[in-house]
């Protein structure tokens, strides 16, 4: 909302009537509260898809997390393996 207010700060009071008065003059008054409607319905299905882009990113990226502290779990595993498994070559070279 806040881009949309920063936009308008070029026009002045008279150049935003002039763009009013033009609107109305193209759609008449009948037509400008369909246009409108039709206008909010876009926004917000443009909103609506945006927020499903940025929950699937999200749950994405919680997938990923989870299957990287799986790997580490399975690479720690793995490691406390190969460390027991030198331990008792270890041993039974020295014995």
């Amino acid at each position: 909302m806040e881009k949309a207010i920063l936009f308008l700060n070029f026009l002045g009071t008279g150049e935003f009537i002039l763009i009013a008065f033009v609107f109305l003059l193209l759609f008449g008054p009948d037509k400008i509260p369909g246009i409108a409607r039709t206008l909010g319905k876009g926004i917000r299905k443009v909103k609506d898809a945006s927020e499903d882009i940025k929950q699937e990113i999200h749950a994405s990226s919680n997938d990923i997390d989870s299957m990287t502290s799986n790997i580490k779990k399975e690479i720690d595993e793995f490691e406390d393996l190969t460390q027991s498994v030198k331990r008792g070559v270890k041993k039974t070279l020295d014995s």
